[in-house]
């Protein structure tokens, strides 16, 4: 794929001639290298116009390019148009002109731990993830990913919790049998909706409704803003089994090398801007996600509670399989846990 060119200025300015104190005001007013640096970058993922990380996505670009005077120009592109997934992490790898907002284990084939951080049956609320988010267990992870050439912009990119999604009564993984589901081309988020029951079926979203008007899957495991979002999921699928097995978070990235070639006074306002707007999108699809039950629920849309305790069972292996996978710390589930229950506990 084309990569846009980077136009990195920095040029020194030619030095004053020495005669006294007007050679020190010369100096005092010689213009600020960041001011002749400019920078494009495309900024891609997979999201439909209707859902909360495209809304954030625009918003993110169209801020950055406004906020650094057109310095740093970002152009964002959704709708899987550009590389998705973990083409998108390996674009950073690679030192590409790239920013990406991705699931965050996609980047366990760099940093194993990773997968970990956003595993099955782990969270119940945005709050608690956010705490752990801002864990020095979590902070290690980004430092080693940073090694890896991949730099975490931003973690608040949480749009719900996942559930299952199907026109059957799913209370126990036992219903889930022979049912085919769309998942997304995570590994993990494979393996977790092969413990949850189901037979998973790899897939963009953006091919997920034809499949189900087929017959090739019978449904998949989402947000309530995915099922609410782009081409209406809900005219083909109506039941939602409340497994909440998974949040719905993606984590905002660029290579680590590009970020740090771009000047101090720019990159502070990335980084302003990359918190700002996951914050955003994690406060707005929170408010909004009431407004979307009641439309779905006009629409035919039943949700019913499920045997939690049997689903958590069914998904332990799944960090059994982290472990062995990509060889993450045998004892970082143990310390999430510990953070999770560390929370509940001071706010209960």
């Amino acid at each position: 794929m084309a990569l846009s060119l980077c136009a990195c200025g920095g040029q020194e300015a030619a030095p004053a001639a020495s005669t006294g104190s007007s050679g020190s005001a010369a100096a005092s007013t010689a213009a600020d290298p960041a001011d002749d640096y400019y920078l494009e970058i495309k900024f891609s993922n997979v999201f439909q116009p209707t859902e909360w990380n495209y809304k954030a996505s625009e918003k993110l670009a169209e801020m950055i390019t406004e906020r650094t005077e057109g310095h740093i120009s970002v152009t964002y592109y959704g709708q899987n148009e550009l590389d998705c997934y973990g083409d998108s992490v390996t674009q950073a790898v690679n030192g590409a002109n790239w920013m990406g907002l991705e699931e965050p284990s996609l980047f366990a084939d760099y940093v194993g731990d990773a997968a970990m951080l956003i595993g099955p049956m782990l969270y119940n609320t945005n709050d608690e993830y956010n705490y752990v988010m801002e864990s020095d267990v979590v902070q290690d992870v980004i430092d080693r990913l940073a090694a890896e050439n991949i730099h975490i912009l931003d973690t608040h990119y949480s749009f719900g919790f996942r559930s299952v999604v199907t026109n059957r009564d799913i209370h126990t993984p036992a219903d889930l049998k022979g049912v085919k589901l769309r998942s997304t081309s995570s590994a993990m988020f494979t393996k977790t909706v092969e413990c949850l029951g189901a037979t998973p079926t790899p897939m963009s979203f953006t091919e997920c409704l034809s499949a189900i008007s087929s017959g090739v899957v019978e449904g998949f495991e989402g947000s309530t803003s995915t099922l609410a979002g782009a081409g209406a999921p809900y005219e083909l699928v109506k039941k939602v089994a409340l497994t909440n097995h998974l949040i719905a978070t993606r984590w905002l990235f660029m290579p680590e090398d590009l970020y740090q070639s771009i000047p101090e006074k720019w990159r502070n306002i990335i980084d302003e801007c990359a918190v700002e707007c996951g914050k955003w999108e994690q406060e707005s699809c929170a408010e909004d996600e009431e407004t979307q039950k009641k439309m779905l629920a006009e629409n035919g849309v039943t949700w019913n509670e499920v045997d939690l305790d049997a689903f958590t069972e069914a998904c332990a292996p799944v960090y059994d399989w982290i472990v062995e996978e990509y060889g993450a710390d045998p004892e970082l589930q143990g310390k999430l846990l510990d953070l999770v229950t560390e929370y509940r506990a001071s706010h209960s």
